[in-house]
């Protein structure tokens, strides 16, 4: 049977991406054949060009994530790795790929541009993909604190002080935010600590306190395992590429029109720039792909972390009842929420096949499919 939502936002984004095309090649018309008109001062021809650049990237971007779907969808949708030793060997392959997708677009551009641009636009783009980064790491725990209603709480530090002890870590602070939806993460940054929150719906919607503590070993898995900072260095990698991509589009649809400052144009060097950007921004998106599947990964590792301070049972049954509340009443509020790669819980419904490949944390019916593979077995993580 043909879900009716799922079509129309079909139809809606093909109607949008036609708009997009359409409104694109005017622009391009205008641009070379009325340069004038488009954008008579330089201030504004600027302004006008990185516009087109954004369009011209977001078209990249709709076509990739079309066909990554497709293709890509159905190869990961019944994979779930066999066991610790599989999920140990992907973990290190995806990381692998990661670094080589990255040198091997660093290397394609060198070969196709030239080692003096190519170091000039990674300098610039390394530079823009890492202070922001590097920003929002170091305050994001002020932030999560404050857009959760986060708050020191005495009685769950005694479990955190319990379960870390298990784990043979240092505890982390203990917080409790007052959110209805039930949710756990672990955030952490150099200048503000490290933290485990859990929220007043989270308590609510855990059956009994090994649930909690299975919930609370999760989140110390990733301390442990230092997934924020190991997920923030290889979140870089694909935005690095991508602004790479970017600057190649602006200077190669300026160098289209423009040589030496002149009227002249240099048509045959911009349209290779041109063809270079865009193809390094649909790598970026195909590295970043990579990147969420080794979150997904992490994930993984970040449950078994859970079974093995208390038991594969405690977190399967945590799952179970996080999935069970999001059944009864629905999955709009991580669709809608601006932090939801914090979340715990992580939902995925076929639509060609994108949901898992844009989430960071893998469906719950995987992740009990590979907590079931570790009982009776002595639990590594």
């Amino acid at each position: 049977m043909v879900n009716p939502v799922k079509t129309k936002v079909l139809l809606a984004l093909s109607l949008l991406s036609i708009a997009v095309v359409t409104l694109l090649a005017i622009q391009l018309l205008l641009y070379y054949f009325a340069p004038g008109y488009v954008a008579p001062f330089g201030i504004f021809r600027f302004m006008w060009l990185w516009w087109l650049v954004d369009v011209l990237g977001y078209v990249i971007a709709i076509v990739t994530l079309v066909l990554s779907g497709v293709i890509l969808g159905r190869f990961i949708e019944k994979r779930v790795p066999a066991d610790m030793d599989a999920l140990r060997a992907s973990m290190i392959s995806t990381a692998a790929a990661v670094i080589g997708g990255v040198v091997l677009v660093f290397g394609l551009v060198s070969y196709l541009l030239g080692e003096e641009l190519t170091i000039s636009l990674a300098s610039i783009a390394f530079l823009f993909a890492v202070i922001p980064s590097i920003v929002t790491w170091l305050f994001s725990p002020f932030l999560v604190n404050a857009f959760y209603g986060c708050r020191y709480d005495p009685e769950l530090q005694k479990l955190v002080n319990e379960v870390a002890g298990r784990a043979g870590i240092k505890p982390p602070k203990a917080m409790r935010s007052s959110m209805a939806v039930p949710n756990a993460f672990a955030y952490s940054s150099p200048i503000a600590g490290r933290f485990i929150a859990v929220t007043d719906g989270l308590l609510r919607t855990l059956r009994n306190e090994e649930e909690l503590k299975a919930v609370i070993g999760h989140e110390l898995g990733h301390h442990k395992h230092r997934d924020n900072s190991v997920m923030m260095v290889f979140g870089i990698l694909p935005t690095v590429i991508y602004y790479m991509g970017r600057f190649l589009l602006y200077i190669g649809l300026y160098a289209g029109r423009y040589a030496d400052g002149s009227r002249r144009r240099n048509g045959s060097s911009g349209l290779l720039l041109v063809a270079v950007g865009g193809v390094v921004m649909a790598l970026s998106i195909l590295i970043q792909f990579a990147v969420l599947a080794l979150s997904r990964l992490r994930e993984f590792y970040a449950d078994a972390h859970g079974a093995k301070v208390t038991s594969p049972f405690a977190m399967i049954g945590a799952l179970k009842s996080l999935d069970g509340f999001y059944k009864r009443f629905g999955k709009s509020t991580i669709a809608n929420s601006r932090l939801k790669t914090l979340f715990i819980y992580a939902f995925t419904e076929p639509f060609i096949g994108l949901e898992e490949l844009l989430s960071t944390h893998p469906p719950v019916w995987k992740r009990i499919a590979f907590l079931e593979t570790l009982l009776g077995k002595e639990i590594r993580a």
